[in-house]
Order: structure tokens, then C-alpha cells, then sequence
């Protein structure tokens, strides 16, 4: 579909769908990452094209991060000293990812991406301390810089090429390399999801692949999720965020398959 022939209207099934679906993802997304999993079928469910699914999905999200962001840094479970070290090589990977996506199929991602989850799920059971408890401090200055910049620059890339779940790959990163606990971890992932999408959003609107009418409408109900989502996480902390962690590495993995067949 040419991406200047889809049309969206507010008050429809479509606007529905895109209200639902941005709602519920905010919750998921706010506790553990990987509302995309959620909000992007639904945007193509509507008819959305794929590139306009990429960029209405990143905009749409953006003031929501914020907004989860602020309660977990209002809760002090955020470490502003990684996100500074981080947020610099996330900004590089956010443009870098969406400018890829414009010009490379996604499928060479996915098939990697069918070998990864299934690795990353084996090594969350087989690690099941990670993300427990908070033992950054352990780590030395040198392997603090290059650990925020690798899962940085990398998730960033992976989020504006592709997009779901990658909340999921910031939390196993910065809890696995890191040693934060896992709301520690979420609340740093709300903060480098909420600046690289400002980033990648404003490549994809240069492009003229955001649906401005769907935006509006995700905004307020993700907006909304999101700050329900990171309030359920900060009072039940990890006993609710590996459970479903575990329920979203499914659905990706569920998603990837289906995509490639």
C-alpha cells in the first residue's frame, strides 16, 4: 500500500483498536517491555502500512516513556549515571536502526532474531538470580562505559529498526551486564526509550511515516497505560516482571515465526 493513501479516522473500529491496543501495551511495556507486541499487529490489523506502523508506533510512545520514566525516577530507581553513559551511543543506534529500516527488509533481523530469543529465555532460566537484586555497584568504571554503550548503541538500533520488545532486551541488558535489579533496569529502559524515540520519530516523520490522526489517540491511552504499568511494577517489582517477561519472549518468539512464513 502507498503509504500516502492510508487513511485513519478517530472515531471508528480503527480508532478503537488503536486506543485498546496502545492501552494495554502501555501496562506491558511499563512493567517488563514488549507492548509492541500488542500495539504493532493491531496498527496493521487496521491496514496500517509497515513503515507507517514503525514510526505512528515509536511517536505515539513517546510521552508515555516520559511519564513511566518519571515514576520510576520518582520512586529513585533510576540510575541517571548509566543512562548519561548510555544515552549518546542509544541516539547513534536509534538513527542509524530507522535509517535502516527504510532501506533493508526486516527479515534479515528476524531470522537472527528467531536464533536470540530462544538463547536469551534459555539463559534467563538457567540465571534465574538475574535481576534480583541491585549489585552495580560491583562493576568497575571501565566495564560501566563499555557495558552502557554496547546495550545502548545495540538495543537502540534493534528498536528503531524493528521494535517489539525491545524494552525486554534493555531490561536482560542492563540486569545481565549490569547487575541492576529488574525495576531498576525497567525504569533505565523507560528513560533510553523515551529519548531514542524522539530521535527515530523525527527520522520517520521526515519520511512522512507517521499516521498524525493515530498518534493522537495513542498518546492519551498509552500515556495512561504506561503510568499504571510502571506504578503495578514499582509496588510488585521483580515477582510480576519475570513472569511476564517470560509471556512476551514467548509472543516474540510466536510473531517472529509467523512473520517468517
Amino acid at each position: 500500500m502507498d503509504i500516502s493513501t492510508f487513511d485513519f479516522t478517530i472515531i471508528s473500529m480503527a480508532g478503537l483498536i488503536v486506543f485498546a491496543a496502545a492501552f494495554f501495551g502501555g501496562i506491558v511495556d511499563s512493567v517488563c517491555g514488549g507492548g509492541g507486541l500488542i500495539i504493532v499487529p493491531s496498527l496493521m490489523a487496521i491496514g496500517m502500512p509497515p513503515h507507517m506502523v514503525v514510526g505512528t508506533n515509536q511517536c505515539g510512545a513517546i510521552v508515555g516513556c516520559w511519564a513511566s520514566f518519571a515514576e520510576y525516577a520518582k520512586a529513585g530507581k533510576v540510575d541517571m549515571k548509566t543512562g548519561r553513559l548510555a544515552l549518546p551511543f542509544a541516539l547513534a543506534g536509534a538513527f542509524i536502526g530507522s535509517r535502516l529500516n527504510l532501506v533493508i527488509d526486516e527479515k534479515y533481523l528476524q531470522i537472527l532474531m528467531v536464533v536470540l530469543v530462544p538463547a536469551l529465555a534459555i539463559v534467563s532460566v538457567i540465571k534465574r538470580d538475574v535481576g534480583e537484586e541491585n549489585r552495580s555497584g560491583e562493576l568497575s568504571r571501565r566495564r560501566r562505559i563499555i557495558c552502557a554503550a554496547a546495550i545502548g548503541l545495540l538495543v537502540s538500533a534493534y528498536h528503531a529498526f524493528y521494535g517489539p520488545a525491545s524494552g525486554i532486551f534493555y531490561l536482560m541488558g542492563f540486569s545481565f551486564f549490569m547487575k541492576f535489579d529488574a525495576v531498576r533496569a525497567n525504569g533505565l529502559s523507560r528513560f533510553m526509550l523515551a529519548c531514542i524515540d524522539l530521535v527515530s520519530s523525527a527520522v520517520y516523520a521526515i519520511w512522512g511515516c507517521i499516521c498524525w490522526k493515530a498518534v493522537l489517540v495513542y498518546t492519551v491511552s498509552y500515556m495512561a497505560g504506561s503510568v499504571i504499568g510502571a506504578r503495578i511494577a514499582l509496588s510488585k517489582g521483580s515477582g510480576i516482571i519475570r513472569p511476564l517477561y517470560y509471556c512476551v519472549l514467548a509472543g516474540l518468539m510466536i510473531k517472529l515465526v509467523i512473520d517468517l512464513l
